[in-house]
């Protein structure tokens, strides 16, 4: 009760007040639910027989292009327009909490108040004002969370089916899928990972002419995430800070793996439903990020990275500095925007610029450490799996 009743009370502080938001950089352009109104703007352009998804959009407020998949086109479909933006938009603020509140059970008030600061934090705020359909992509995935106690063959469908709605929905749950990679046993394990590909990968090919919609340009700015900025802001064009973003990730990943620092997550003593959150996460998280450069209401899903590295912070150093970083790389642009709007709130555009790029090149290395980090739990779990595979059927 201490984490639901303080997360609350933390979001309903930002909700109260827009000058504590302003400062904190959290701009709503002055109107609450703006995404959710998006995507019901799309529906009706598309209603009204307007199928030029990259045209801006006049029935947006601000003339948005259609970002998402012709799934949420069934909004339309049902009835619901612009004028239901409020109960659209309300209603995946609602499901996101209640997914929250049912996935995150902190054991010590230590946990609790940890766990509290990083859902009242900018980036879960950002969502939520915005009304964000990642919040109801996350309240979708939570069933896994939940479905995942144990591999019953109907709790492994159940999860299939909602890693394949949200990734056609939103086109990355698709990576979501590592999550069949803790089952224990190699044959059983093989066979739901074959399913998933089939699965999900048709799927994605259902939406594969819809998937550049998903990529629009969001530029330097703050609170955003992705592992390109940090390449940007040292001069890499484009194509060149993609692959050295993606070569970095993966050499991390595979190093920290290989050395064991970053293990456990196939430990089959180990709880399950903190594991599945944590590969949840931690997949979702590294295909955002490597992907493009993202809004920072992204990390939403990272407070499912939270249940097991609270509990692996006193076995695992790496854990211990995931739990630090954690809250660090929720809070950090917001800090910046209080201190600039606190003491130097009248600073000309070009020394913002100089601050912010310099800004970047300081803490992106946090970001980028936390990263490599989940990076290196995951390749551990897969070079784990693969190990097991390799001893329990081709020895055989």
């Amino acid at each position: 009760m201490l984490f639901i009743a303080v997360s609350l009370a933390g979001l309903l502080l930002l909700t109260l007040s827009l000058r504590l938001r302003l400062r904190l950089g959290l701009i709503d352009y002055n109107r609450w639910f703006l995404d959710s109104y998006a995507v019901l703007a799309s529906s009706d352009a598309a209603m009204a027989g307007m199928r030029d998804a990259h045209a801006p959009n006049p029935y947006d407020v601000l003339n948005r292009p259609n970002s998402y998949s012709d799934w949420w086109l069934v909004l339309g479909r049902l009835g619901l327009t612009r004028e239901d933006n409020f109960l659209v938009g309300g209603g995946w603020v609602l499901a996101f909490l209640a997914a929250v509140f049912l996935t995150l059970r902190p054991r010590t008030w230590g946990e609790a108040v940890w766990l509290a600061l990083l859902t009242a934090s900018p980036p879960v705020m950002l969502g939520v004002i915005r009304a964000n359909n990642d919040l109801a992509v996350f309240a979708v995935l939570a069933a896994v969370v939940l479905a995942l106690r144990t591999f019953a063959i109907w709790r492994l469908a159940l999860a299939l089916a909602a890693i394949s709605l949200a990734t056609g929905l939103k086109f990355y749950p698709a990576a979501a899928a590592a999550v069949f990679l803790l089952i224990p046993q190699p044959r059983r394990m093989l066979a739901a990972v074959g399913c998933a590909i089939v699965v999900v990968g048709g799927v994605l090919v259902s939406v594969f002419d819809q998937l550049e919609r998903g990529a629009f340009a969001v530029g330097q700015q703050l609170h955003v995430m992705g592992g390109r900025i940090w390449p940007d802001n040292l001069g890499m064009a484009e194509q060149p800070g993609a692959a050295f973003a993606l070569g970095l990730f993966g050499m991390a990943a595979v190093a920290l793996a290989w050395r064991g620092w970053t293990s456990g997550l196939a430990a089959p003593e180990e709880e399950l439903e903190s594991r599945v959150a944590m590969v949840l996460a931690g997949s979702v998280l590294a295909a955002c990020f490597l992907g493009t450069i993202n809004h920072a209401y992204r990390w939403v899903f990272a407070l499912w990275l939270a249940p097991w590295l609270w509990r692996k912070r006193g076995e695992q150093g790496a854990a211990m500095t995931a739990v630090w970083l954690l809250p660090f790389v929720l809070w950090h642009d917001s800090l910046l925007c209080l201190a600039l709007s606190g003491w130097f709130p009248n600073l000309e555009a070009g020394q913002y610029d100089r601050i912010l790029r310099w800004w970047w090149l300081g803490t992106e290395p946090f970001t980028w450490l936390l990263m490599c980090l989940l990076g290196g739990w995951l390749g551990n779990l897969a070079l784990t799996r693969l190990r097991d595979v390799r001893e329990g059927i081709f020895q055989k």
